[in-house]
């Protein structure tokens, strides 16, 4: 774990973690932690078997075949189709459908993701987001970096930064996401291993975020981070109203995650997961 300071992940089995701290969303929303990291939530060697077959099946591709490179998303992502609402919904359709066989022969990570989820969450039903008429949202994506991608520190969510409040998830007070690692890259410093800072969304933090020089900010100021360091099979949760990044990824390899965002209110018995 890198630049962590005192400001430092609770990490274990979700048992372990609950026994270290009862209610984890609430600390993680308080900045009193990081985040949470579950180890080997899900067996390494079905990741690897897993990202095999997004390969045999064309849903990636091979770096060295293609000549500009692009992120690589299976599954449906709201904030790339959430201008038109009837194609999103269209395509989490075809996402559902796709998962539905996808993990045949291994552990599902989605249910993965959803069961540690809904443990460290006892009085709250865990679901997929969906809107009144019934409409699915895509319950998570994976997400591929290849060399030179990643993101630079941003903060999620859909209420109070994308604004998209005709989506049933804008009810939500609070946004989490949820990141269970498949593969890393080659490169085992920095590269595509997720960093946060203790800087929860902020109008004066906007102008270092718009110039994408927030990193050099933190660094003056002295805002503590925490670099999240994961293997195949690692889980973790983080409040996604705090500033974040994806340093970009180096050499050949892609990192390989599955991700979901995560909404949930205090009074609101149910929470939603979607991508």
């Amino acid at each position: 774990m890198a630049r962590t300071g005192t400001w430092r992940p609770v990490e274990g089995t979700v048992d372990a973690i609950l026994a270290q701290i009862p209610r984890p969303f609430d600390a993680m929303r308080a900045s009193e932690i990081p985040a949470v990291i579950v180890r080997r939530a899900f067996p390494a060697d079905h990741c690897a078997a897993l990202v095999e077959r997004f390969y045999t099946r064309g849903l990636l591709y091979d770096p060295r075949k293609k000549g500009r490179l692009q992120r690589v998303d299976i599954g449906t992502s709201l904030g790339h189709l959430g201008r038109d609402p009837d194609a999103f919904y269209a395509h989490a359709r075809q996402t559902h459908d796709l998962f539905a066989s996808l993990f045949d022969g291994y552990g599902d990570p989605v249910q993965t993701l959803c069961g540690a989820l809904a443990k460290m969450l006892p009085h709250k039903r865990v679901m997929t987001a969906r809107e009144p008429d019934g409409r699915l949202y895509g319950p998570a994506i994976f997400r591929t970096y290849y060399e030179g991608l990643g993101h630079y520190p941003h903060y999620d969510s859909v209420s109070k930064r994308s604004k998209r409040y005709d989506f049933s998830v804008s009810r939500f007070d609070h946004q989490f996401a949820g990141v269970l690692c498949f593969q890393n890259s080659e490169d085992r410093g920095d590269s595509g291993e997720g960093v946060l800072y203790k800087a929860p969304m902020s109008p004066e933090f906007q102008c270092h975020l718009d110039a994408k020089r927030f990193r050099e900010y933190a660094d003056q100021q002295g805002i503590a981070r925490a670099q999240i360091h994961l293997a195949p099979g690692d889980l973790y949760f983080f409040y996604s109203e705090t500033i974040h990044e994806v340093p970009f990824v180096i050499g050949s390899t892609p990192r390989v995650v599955l991700a979901s965002f995560i909404g949930m209110s205090e009074d609101d018995p149910e929470v939603y997961v979607w991508s």
